[in-house]
């Protein structure tokens, strides 16, 4: 009995506790609360501000830099910061004011303090006011900072600082429509517009006071949530066949006034990997300033002309086509249904269908056709076969060409004419690079794989993901039927229309095509496309490449054959030169015999490579991504470089190219002396840094 009395007692008691803790927190929470709704008077203004994270960089195949970002700075006074006395001011300003002129040089001296005494005066008002129109680089940051009073802290002498980030990009205009852009609407195109997401990275967040009416200032000098960086997109570019293929359309749009715009696109055969792409427009047939303002290549979707050939006579050699059958091409000219279909040029008189292919007779293959598919009971099979190939499946780009470019197939049932007209490239709408796709197929045994743009996405080092080989359709027709297109294509090269990329040192395989545009109701005009697609070598292809010129509004003659069949040669020529692994060795040698040559510290993928090719024995780590080198009797030895996150890495014995890139993807500045190999660096490596800061490079020759 007393048990339970004093169990009573304690529950009791401690329940009592229980509410008197609760009645203690109550009134804590209102004093708190209070006091909150007191001081948020005082805290009026205060708001978050997102700090944009270092935006990835976009690279070649190779690593070599293509697209990055630089720290920009944009610099005010606010004129009403606490230490900034009167007495300061009228003591430093003229001196200011010399230093503005000679930094800035935008104004005089005098215009410098006349406009900063005024300022001062009505401190009231410029809370913000700009040193500068324009963002400044980090070098004049420092020069600036470096000026009395505004070397203070912000409280102090009341300097303004806000970074920006704009993209660069080093080799200017190349591939300018691939590698993209996005503008302050979020609108953009190609690679950078593309991968968006994941080349921003994620924002941080800093506490700032609103000052003015727009101006936000930040309250600590440290962020409240650290900014992470974004991913870097490694493309299937190429740089040094990209300028190749620049250089060869420009030629060629320079020296023929017919021509308002050209393309080129190079593609690994095996892999679907985009080598080169490009786009380049002329504003008038007089003008000699060549722009890229469009992606042509991807989103330019008309009638492909005679290259569409190659479909036509791979479904009529699935039907049974005999290519030593003879064709009339009745002079050049036949009319169908009150509709008259021409060859370019004068006709050939009675050749063999194989023939018709390499002179791209459009009389005979409509004959061909006509005999394929002799009765409306058969006329759909051909748009069938067309649908089986699954060229409407080359659409799935990496990419986004923020249009519809998925072909068009205007077969109606039970339509000859379409049939046709189909079959000489007219009557439905393939972009050249869906055109390419198809001669790559052939030059790939029969395997027809997507054309793609992005290798892999990057976190530093690390692959965060890494695109594969997408295979549209693995055989796009028999081995037999392959074989012949392959020798038809060279056909045309030898003794056809494409006469003219004829090359003496390996053999080319290709189709000319020139198609009339049509423009919706306004009707075919004279505007041409004239286009060249093929691959090399053609004994062992390893690029597929597709050559498309459009003219203004002209009447002159013009075909793929004298248009873009010499520019593929070019381009095949100068790439063959350029690839080291289709050269033959003047003679042996014996390497065993040699010591290992000196080679400077970088890349490790691009050093294997190099050595590879040069038959020099390698030895020491793998898999990392920066390397040192030494000479070990016959071999280069390879050790490790670690680059550690915001210390300075260790950049000695590199080329320019690579310790520029190595320092700058790290959000370095760089300043060099001199060419050749890095000797000193300033500040030394494993220096703490901060983002935007410089370093001095001094190289091995002045």
């Amino acid at each position: 009995m007393i048990r339970q009395r004093d169990i009573l007692i304690r529950f009791v008691a401690f329940q009592g506790l229980t509410l008197a803790v609760g009645i203690a927190v109550a009134v804590l929470l209102f004093h708190i609360v209070a006091k909150y709704k007191v001081e948020s008077k005082e805290l009026d203004g205060i708001s978050t501000r997102p700090i944009l994270a270092n935006k990835g960089n976009i690279l070649a195949h190779d690593g070599r830099l293509l697209v990055t970002s630089v720290l920009k700075y944009r610099l005010s006074v606010d004129f009403r910061a606490d230490g900034l006395t009167d007495k300061d001011f009228n003591y430093y300003v003229d001196t200011i004011a010399n230093g503005l002129a000679r930094i800035l040089k935008e104004k005089t001296v005098q215009e410098y303090a006349k406009e900063w005494r005024i300022a001062r005066a009505n401190a009231s008002k410029n809370r913000n006011y700009p040193l500068t129109r324009k963002a400044v680089d980090y070098i004049t940051y420092q020069q600036l900072q470096a000026l009395p009073i505004l070397k203070r802290n912000r409280n102090k002498g009341g300097l303004i600082v806000e970074k920006q980030i704009d993209r660069v990009y080093p080799y200017k205009d190349m591939a300018h429509y691939t590698l993209g852009w996005v503008n302050k609407n979020h609108q953009g195109v190609g690679i950078e517009y593309s991968y968006l997401k994941q080349m921003n990275g994620q924002s941080g967040m800093e506490i700032c006071q609103l000052v003015g009416k727009n101006t936000l200032i930040p309250i600590n000098s440290e962020p409240e949530v650290l900014p992470v960086d974004g991913c870097d997109i490694v493309s299937t570019l190429d740089i040094d066949l990209q300028e190749i293929a620049e250089e060869e359309i420009e030629r060629q749009l320079l020296n023929d006034p017919d021509l308002e715009w050209g393309t080129a696109v190079v593609m690994d055969v095996q892999t679907g990997e985009i080598r080169a792409i490009v786009n380049k427009h002329k504003k008038s047939p007089s003008s000699h300033e060549i722009v890229e303002d469009e992606n042509y290549a991807l989103r330019f979707r008309k009638d492909p002309g005679s290259t569409f050939k190659l479909v036509s006579f791979l479904i009529m050699l699935e039907k049974g086509l005999n290519l030593n059958d003879s064709v009339d091409t009745q002079g050049g000219s036949v009319t169908l249904h009150g509709k008259k279909y021409e060859d370019e040029g004068s006709g050939k008189g009675t050749i063999s269908a194989a023939q018709v292919f390499e002179y791209s007779s459009n009389v005979g293959t409509i004959e061909l056709s006509r005999r394929m598919y002799p009765n409306k009971a058969n006329w759909n099979d051909f748009s069938d076969r067309i649908e089986t190939l699954k060229i409407k499946d080359i659409t799935d780009f990496d990419i986004n060409p923020q249009q519809n470019i998925a072909p068009v197939i205007r077969m109606q049932e039970n339509d000859g004419m379409a049939l046709y007209a189909m079959s000489i490239g007219t009557s439905l709408e393939m972009t050249p690079l869906q055109t390419l796709t198809i001669y790559n197929a052939v030059a790939n045994d029969g395997c027809m794989v997507h054309p793609r743009f992005v290798k892999e996405i990057r976190k530093g080092s690390k692959v965060i993901e890494k695109s594969k080989t997408k295979i549209v359709n693995k055989t796009i027709c028999s081995k037999k039927t392959l074989e012949k297109l392959q020798g038809m294509l060279l056909g045309v090269v030898e003794h056809g229309t494409a006469k003219q990329a004829r090359s003496n040192i390996f053999p080319i395989a290709g189709k000319t095509g020139t198609a009339h545009l049509s423009f919706g109701n306004k009707g075919y005009s004279n505007q041409k496309l004239a286009s060249f697609a093929g691959y090399f070598p053609a004994d062992n292809p390893k690029y597929s490449c597709i050559v498309a010129f459009k003219t203004f509004e002209v009447t002159h003659k013009t075909f793929g054959g004298s248009k873009a069949a010499p520019v593929f040669k070019n381009i095949a020529e100068k790439i063959y030169a350029h690839s080291v692994e289709w050269q033959t060795p003047a003679g042996d040698y014996d390497n065993s015999l040699m010591a290992a040559p000196y080679t400077k510290s970088g890349k490790e993928q691009a050093l294997r490579q190099t050595l590879a090719r040069l038959q020099i024995p390698i030895t020491g780590c793998e898999n990392r991504e920066w390397v040192s080198t030494s000479s070990v009797d016959n071999a280069v030895e390879l050790q490790p470089r670690s680059i550690v996150s915001r210390l300075v890495p260790n950049v000695k014995n590199m080329g320019l190219k690579d310790a520029v890139f190595l320092l700058e993807s790290n959000g370095m500045r760089v300043h060099f002396l001199g060419k050749g190999t890095v000797m000193q660096q300033i500040p030394a490596a494993g220096s703490p840094y901060e983002m935007g800061d410089a370093v001095r490079l001094v190289m091995s020759v002045e």
